[in-house]
């Protein structure tokens, strides 16, 4: 299972698992976490009406569908697509129920970035039940 977001350590982390899953033999799950933004309104008596979240979520599919179209090509379509409206973290953990191996990409962002984990992939080392490997953000320069 891979946790993909877009970002181009999300796509490298995308490569990984496609190959572990080559290697394994087993299928892959490629999960895009959403949340709806804080800018949207609140519901409940005297509150703005709802917001039709709708298109946020197909641009979340359509991210996802588009990011693992460029990474895996013509083996797009063996690879599962999972959307949830969740944070990352527990998004990762809820899908990765029958997984051999999480894959997950660790940004750097932060004055700290050389010594820690970003806060998904400590979340889904300190919850998962299976192997997790963290894929570190292309070096520049």
């Amino acid at each position: 299972m891979i946790g993909v977001d877009g970002s181009d350590v999300a796509k490298e982390a995308l490569q990984y698992g496609l190959h572990e899953a080559a290697i394994r033999g087993t299928r892959v799950r490629a999960v895009h976490a959403w949340m709806p933004s804080a800018a949207m309104p609140a519901t409940g008596p005297g509150m703005v009406p709802p917001m039709d979240i709708t298109p946020y979520r197909d641009a979340a599919e359509k991210l996802l569908r588009s990011t693992v179209a460029a990474v895996a090509g013509e083996n797009a379509d063996q690879v599962e697509l999972v959307v949830a409206e969740s944070p990352a973290g527990p998004a990762l953990i809820d899908n990765a129920h029958d997984a051999e191996l999480i894959v997950v990409g660790r940004r750097g962002r932060g004055a700290m970035k050389s010594l820690v984990l970003g806060s998904v992939s400590t979340y889904v080392l300190q919850h998962s039940t299976c192997p997790v490997l963290v894929v570190q953000a292309p070096h520049s320069g």
